[in-house]
């Protein structure tokens, strides 16, 4: 018996999205909807009723662990997602190329994602380039999908505990990070230095020359957030006695499936973004089944449609989802051996573009599930549908499914 978890990020919406209905429920989606009609649906609270979770929590919780207590930021995700060397005691940051215009001595953020850098890799020789030997510290960056990255920081006395450069705002400068106690101080003080030392390595760079003469942003700058020390977590193949494995194009599911024990796949065109091979993915989860009881399929799209508050794009690619992903398994997936959950790890509505505490829509599908009579796979069917409302956790009930994992008790 084998499990599938299909997390479509950002999928859930709210009434506002596409008069009066959400990107879900406007869209096409005869396959999502045969299988709603042989599953069970409900919602699910991706941390807890009200909170506004974080890709990276959220996931957390999906995966049966206890974001509240195991949490130390998405920086460390981020990086060992795009497969760098993280040890104990480095301090890892997310990272953004950005676009920056120096005045008066200080670096303003003209634009956060340079334009949405369609690759950052032609910039990490420069970057690597960068010398904090005055600080006895070593360093490593890793670009990653678009305009994304990740820093690891390495060496004696360091700290997470260390404020953000990125002002996640535009027309304002770059921050400058803090820390209070020693280590977190001493820690602001290299990245502030990593911050104006990429900044003079990147400004005169031969590809932002070009970029300028094209018109486009040039990628001068980095900015850092959520820094973090690497959490120890049982993984999940461990506890369930299984192999796993992953197929996404994000860095940061990467990271939360690899600590889950989860081996990621390469699956070339499965980039992240709006223009990922979705058939191409379909294949490879059909493919896995040969020798993995748990399959982890993260389809990134509609989130980005839907933080670019795009509506009709959000829409697009959830039918998109639904003709090359999910119409290939509904045709060839043997149904008597494979439980299917589909869900995304937070709601994203277009028209507020961020995450929001709303509950998204669940779907389990397979021999042990009861269907419950739902014709259509949205928000509002979910709510009406005969699993409930509930918090996380969608691996566990996805392997209890599958009769996998260890009793409880006597």
């Amino acid at each position: 018996m084998t499990g599938i978890l299909v997390i479509l990020d950002g999928l859930a919406g709210r009434p506002t999205d596409l008069n009066g209905a959400t990107c879900l429920e406007r869209a096409v989606t005869p396959a999502l909807d045969r299988l709603a009609a042989r599953g069970a649906l409900g919602l699910m609270d991706p941390v807890a009723p009200g909170v506004r979770p974080g890709s990276d929590t959220s996931h957390l919780s999906i995966f049966g662990y206890d974001p509240q207590r195991v949490y130390t930021g998405r920086g460390a995700f981020e990086a060992l997602g795009i497969g760098m060397d993280v040890r104990g005691g480095d301090v890892c940051f997310r990272a953004n190329f950005a676009t920056v215009e120096e005045r008066d001595g200080e670096l303003i953020v003209l634009d956060r994602r340079a334009g949405r850098l369609p690759d950052g890799k032609p910039f990490e020789e420069a970057i690597n380039g960068i010398r904090l030997d005055d600080f006895g510290v070593e360093f490593f960056f890793r670009a990653s999908t678009e305009h994304r990255g990740a820093l690891v920081l390495r060496g004696p006395g360091l700290s997470p505990a260390v404020s953000e450069t990125d002002p996640h705002a535009v027309g304002v400068p770059v921050s400058r990070a803090e820390g209070h106690e020693a280590g977190a101080r001493r820690t602001a003080e290299i990245v502030n230095a990593f911050t104006r030392r990429a900044h003079e390595a990147l400004r005169d760079h031969p590809l932002n020359r070009e970029r300028a003469r094209r018109g486009e942003l040039p990628a001068n700058a980095i900015l850092l957030r959520g820094a973090a020390a690497m959490p120890h977590l049982r993984p999940v193949t461990d506890e369930y006695g299984i192999r796993g494995v992953c197929i996404a194009g994000g860095a940061l599911y990467k990271g939360v499936a690899r600590l889950a024990g989860l081996t990621v796949l390469d699956v070339p065109g499965a980039t992240g973004d709006l223009k990922t091979d979705l058939r191409a993915k379909a294949r490879a989860a059909l493919s896995a089944r040969e020798d993995s009881a748990l399959i982890f399929v993260h389809i990134k799209g509609t989130d980005n449609a839907a933080h670019d508050g795009d509506a009709q794009a959000k829409r697009q690619f959830i039918e998109r989802a639904d003709r090359e992903f999910f119409a290939p398994l509904l045709a060839d997936l043997p149904w008597d051996a494979v439980h299917l959950c589909v869900s995304g790890d937070h709601t994203t509505p277009p028209a507020v573009g961020e995450h929001t505490a709303d509950p998204v829509p669940v779907l389990f599908v397979g021999p042990a599930v009861r269907p419950d009579g739902s014709r259509a796979f949205g928000e509002r069917a979910a709510g009406r549908g005969g699993l409930g409302r509930f918090a996380g956790r969608l691996v566990p009930q996805l392997l209890g499914y599958c009769d996998l994992g260890p009793k409880f008790g006597a």
